[in-house]
């Protein structure tokens, strides 16, 4: 941790610092990176008019941005005027994908199938990570001894990971087992300030306790701000839908980001709940890092210990199926280059019947979180379609607000041929063509070289519609 942030701990939070000084402090050095060039991208996308064109572009061809990058972009007030320029570029682009005649063309396809996980902002951020890891992967391979090789502490997990899936299999094992010490070290040293007779829950842990928030960092990668994007509109859309069929009729929120939030709520108020009962902590406890800091914002550092207590030996045992099958795979070379040789030896094969399984692909486990969510969507999703076959429902639908680009690629891809589809696709047409002409009255209004945000509609409804609620 640095000096200044080291200067700006309570005491209490010092007090700690001490009990765990064996956490070293972890700076993932491509989560910086990727912080840094997430940053840079809005700048560039939005900041700079020659590059309009390729913004819009990307942006047809994804539908928009996540969430998250859709609250940020919603802050950056500096850049109004590359942001209404873009959105209305791409409203032209986008509209002829959404004739119910183009539904099966490649383009279509590819574009609104892949929407649900594309952003922009996102691949560009991954691909300032793939390049910094890389040039690790190329330190590491070439390093003729462990001093020499990259060190591997100051990676999160994330990024271990895919600097340890780039490495030849020999030197693969070595990275693993060396990673798989330092989780075990930091398990270890977890537990120890677990079983402090500190009163953790009284602890902020938003302010920096050095012994957790090192190990924070190695599982959960570096912190992410996470921008309200909209709460109240939520909030009061909570209140007045307690079911998908009144959110269906609201003007102001996607019913099926209504849906997700409400989810995530619940899963948030369950996690404390699941902590108390540790025989459950693994269907609720989450192990991405999104969902993690999810957890720590919530500020009981007693809590937070437990989770991330959880998350590292999950990840610690993912190691282990890794080491595992590295090891498998070269018995089963071992044995393969025996019976080579016996058959060149003697000419002809062994009468047992030899069956060698390959060694299986190892996967992580879906964070619980992840995974409930997921549900959530898909159960939205199908249950909006079987909604929309009444009339009274379809009534409804048209009056309120529709569904945002993402959710609106989902349910249109599985509605069936005829009325179902027909009216998604007219109804998505209309929302959209509105807002070309505001937009072309906001920029009209909108002073050359203005920074000011002039009100959240109609810039901020574009937003929302290609980047969803929660």
């Amino acid at each position: 941790m640095n000096a200044n942030h080291q200067h700006r701990l309570p005491a209490a939070l010092c007090h700690i610092d001490r009990l765990a000084p064996e956490i070293a402090e972890c700076a993932c050095p491509v989560c910086e990176t990727f912080a840094h060039s997430e940053a840079e991208y809005f700048g560039r996308a939005f900041g700079d008019s020659r590059r309009f064109t390729a913004t819009s572009e990307a942006v047809t061809d994804t539908l928009g941005f996540c969430a998250r990058h859709g609250a940020t972009l919603l802050s950056q007030e500096h850049l109004l005027r590359g942001i209404v320029h873009v959105f209305r570029d791409v409203l032209p682009r986008l509209v002829p994908l959404l004739l119910e005649e183009y539904i099966h063309e490649d383009r279509v396809q590819q574009v609104f199938f892949g929407a649900s996980s594309a952003c922009p902002a996102c691949a560009y951020g991954d691909r300032a990570a793939a390049r910094h890891t890389g040039r690790l992967v190329r330190q590491f391979s070439g390093g003729r001894n462990q001093a020499e090789r990259a060190p591997l502490d100051s990676l999160c997990i994330r990024h271990f990971q895919m600097l340890a899936g780039a490495l030849k299999p020999e030197i693969r094992m070595t990275a693993l087992s060396r990673y798989l010490r330092i989780l075990d070290h930091a398990a270890r040293a977890t537990k120890k300030l677990l079983r402090s007779r500190l009163e953790l829950d009284a602890l902020p842990l938003e302010h920096g306790a050095a012994g957790l928030h090192s190990t924070l960092e190695l599982i959960g990668g570096r912190s992410v701000p996470e921008p309200c994007h909209d709460g109240d509109a939520l909030a009061e859309a909570l209140q007045r839908c307690p079911t998908l069929a009144e959110a269906i009729a609201y003007p102001n929120v996607c019913p099926v980001c209504l849906e997700l939030s409400r989810a995530r709520r619940r899963w948030i108020h369950d996690v404390p709940l699941a902590a108390e009962f540790k025989q459950i902590g693994w269907l609720f406890f989450p192990t991405c890092p999104e969902h993690l800091w999810t957890v720590i914002r919530l500020g009981d550092s007693k809590l937070t210990g437990t989770v991330i207590t959880h998350a590292l030996q999950v990840e610690i045992g993912h190691i282990r199926q890794q080491i595992q099958a590295l090891v498998r795979a070269a018995e089963i070379e071992e044995e393969l280059a025996r019976e080579a040789a016996a058959f060149a030896r003697s000419g002809t094969r062994s009468k047992r019947k030899t069956e060698i399984q390959k060694p299986i692909t190892v996967r992580p486990a879906q964070c619980p979180a992840c995974e409930r969510l997921a549900i959530v969507e898909d159960y939205a999703t199908g249950s909006m379609l079987e909604l929309l076959r009444q009339r009274k429902h379809r009534n409804a639908f048209h009056r309120g607000y529709g569904l945002c680009m993402k959710h609106f690629a989902q349910v249109y891809l599985i509605a069936p041929k005829g009325v179902l589809r027909s009216i998604l696709a007219e109804g998505q047409r209309d929302r959209l063509g509105g807002f070309a002409s505001m937009l072309d009255e906001m920029l009209r209004a909108l002073p050359e070289h203005e920074t000011t945000v002039m009100g959240e509609a109609p810039w901020g409804m574009a937003l929302h519609r290609f980047c969803g609620f929660a």
